[in-house]
Formats: C-alpha cells, sequence, structure tokens
C-alpha cells in the first residue's frame, strides 16, 4: 500500500479570486477570521512578513468540530497565481510525514477556480487521507468567496 498520496479537487468562485489569492498567499490572511470567523479563528506572522514568499505563518481553525493549527511556509508564484504551503508544525504533521497544500487560481471566460492539491506521506498505512483538510479547504474557500462577493 502506498503511503505517498495526492488529492485534488476545483472550487468555482464567484469573485475574481485575487483577494482569496492573497488571503492565502498571507498578504491578507489577518483577514480571514473576519470573513470566516467560524472556521478561522487567528492566523499569525511567526517569521517573515505579510505576503512575503518563505514567510512562515500559524493557522488557528476548526476541522471536524476540532481547533487545530498549522505552521506552514509558504511560497507564492504571482505570475501562475499559485501558492505552496509547506507544513512545518501542527496537527497534521501528527499523522503525515509530510504534507503540502497548493492552491492554483484559474481565471475562466465565464467562472473563475480555485484548483487545490494535497500532496501527502503518510506516517504508516492505517492513516487515511486527508480528506477532512480537503473538506476544510473547500468549505473556507467557499465561506471567503461568498463574503467576499459581499463586499
Amino acid at each position: 500500500m502506498a503511503l505517498t498520496g495526492k488529492m485534488v479537487s476545483e472550487v468555482e468562485i464567484s469573485s475574481n479570486g485575487d483577494d482569496i489569492f492573497h488571503i492565502v498567499a498571507g498578504k491578507k490572511a489577518q483577514h480571514a477570521p473576519n470573513l470566516s470567523p467560524e472556521k478561522v479563528h487567528k492566523v499569525e506572522i511567526h517569521q517573515g512578513d505579510w505576503g512575503d514568499h518563505g514567510s512562515i505563518k500559524v493557522w488557528t481553525y476548526v476541522a471536524e468540530g476540532q481547533v487545530e493549527t498549522f505552521k506552514e511556509k509558504v511560497s507564492i508564484d504571482e505570475e501562475n497565481k499559485t501558492v505552496h504551503m509547506t507544513a512545518v508544525e501542527g496537527h497534521c504533521l501528527e499523522l503525515y510525514k509530510s504534507y503540502n497544500v497548493i492552491y492554483e487560481f484559474i481565471h475562466k471566460r465565464e467562472t473563475n477556480a480555485v484548483k487545490i492539491t494535497i500532496e501527502y506521506e503518510k506516517k504508516n498505512e492505517h492513516v487515511p487521507p486527508p480528506q477532512k483538510y480537503m473538506d476544510f479547504i473547500i468549505s473556507l474557500i467557499k465561506d471567503l468567496d461568498a463574503n467576499l462577493v459581499k463586499e
């Protein structure tokens, strides 16, 4: 049984995606708790500055009713509207040796979308794929989009 895996999902959004890109990339991450208070409790900068390539942030959020943390180092590709988060600490690393989330913001003619990829390596064969984290991310993106469209 393979211990490494990849999950991919795509979420259509009504907004142009720029604000969500900047929240995920970090430039506006501190606004996430205001836009989705039930899902994101806080986002703190640990190293670097908001929105800087290589900065490290700590997200405190609720997944499946449990408060968790995710300390991540971010890589940002502004030109291709792609954000790569690598877990450096947090609850996900209790189950996975490695855990990466990649957000790709896609501008289409009629709609826009966010492609979400989670790459992971399980600590053992009994660990399930990170579906709860994919479900959380999809729900968060939908929540951020709905609240940004209202503004």
